[in-house]
């Protein structure tokens, strides 16, 4: 097992199911979460709560498992590593639990603060996911001892929540540039898809600082290809993702009646999981279009076959077509 612990809040949340009077629940957590989940399981039984995990791949706070917890008989669904997302009421009650990373930050910290002062950087903004949102502060201390002044927007803490950038959004006007602190390029590649200014990420797992600048000029790169290649095509599949917070039918019908007045065809699909293998069962299909997350599209543009656009991408392409 990995060294790497998360805070589950264990007590926090059992005192919370038993105050709900829940005798069922289902936890679902993010694959690299997933395996610190023995302890809280293990109290819940102890309390006489019936416990079922979710082995399904779990994306964000828009991925909730509420047909599965209903299916399950569940009467509440513990949702690890996000925080809510949705603005509706969801289906079944949720407790969100943001598993903060217990980790100590002291070197990636300082680390970083040399690193912007090296690049001459006088501003930084800081961004950070729902498990290093508490470290914001540590990093704000290093870069002050280095000269470097630092941003944290008090609207949203500083946290990007899923595809949500607008801690990085409001600040951009007052910084060089924007850390964002956490693992993986995901939430960093949507800060700076979003920005002009630069972007780096402090990567607590790797214990490194690092720029995003490529990955998002071969991700641009590659939409813009998906785009002149759709405006080729006559024939469009429009794809309703169904999960909760993704479902977006009003944007798929409006999408399929501007395509269909310029001589499209539109085919329209339901999937919750969206990939490659799924919709190379339609062979007809000339390009697709997602209607749900726009970041499905740009996270898998090299899985697919052919041209796959988010929303923003049909909207251009009805430019050219």
């Amino acid at each position: 097992m990995s060294s790497y612990e998360y805070d589950l809040e264990v007590e926090r949340v059992v005192k919370e199911v038993k105050s709900r009077g829940a005798r069922r629940v289902l936890i679902q957590a993010p694959d690299g979460i997933k395996q610190y989940l023995k302890d809280l399981h293990e109290r819940l039984v102890r309390e006489g709560i019936a416990v079922v995990l979710s082995a399904d791949p779990c994306y964000g706070g828009c991925d909730l498992a509420d047909e599965e917890a209903a299916f399950m008989g569940a009467e509440l669904l513990i949702h690890v590593g996000h925080l809510k997302f949705i603005d509706a009421e969801e289906k079944i009650p949720t407790i969100y639990l943001p598993a903060k990373h217990l980790t100590k930050m002291s070197v990636l910290s300082a680390k970083t603060a040399e690193f912007l002062k090296a690049k001459g950087i006088k501003r930084a903004g800081l961004v950070a996911n729902a498990q290093h949102q508490g470290y914001l502060q540590d990093f704000k201390r290093a870069l002050s001892k280095v000269g470097i002044e630092a941003a944290v927007d008090e609207a949203t803490g500083g946290l990007i929540l899923g595809c949500r950038v607008a801690a990085a959004k409001n600040i951009e006007d007052g910084v060089d540039a924007v850390v964002y602190i956490g693992g993986g390029n995901f939430h960093a590649l949507g800060v700076a898809l979003a920005l002009e200014r630069k972007v780096y990420i402090a990567d607590p797992y790797r214990n490194e600082v690092r720029d995003v600048e490529g990955l998002k000029k071969k991700v641009l790169a590659r939409r813009w290809w998906s785009i002149a290649e759709a405006a080729k095509a006559k024939a469009f599949g429009i794809i309703l993702v169904t999960k909760l917070g993704q479902l977006n039918r009003e944007a798929a019908m409006r999408l399929k009646g501007a395509l269909e007045e310029r001589g499209r065809e539109v085919v329209l699909i339901a999937a919750d999981d969206v990939n490659w293998e799924r919709m190379a069962a339609f062979p007809f299909i000339e390009a697709f279009i997602v209607t749900g997350c726009p970041r499905i599209t740009l996270d898998n543009q090299e899985s697919f076959g052919k041209p796959v656009l988010n929303e923003e991408d049909a909207y251009d392409l009805l430019k050219r077509v």
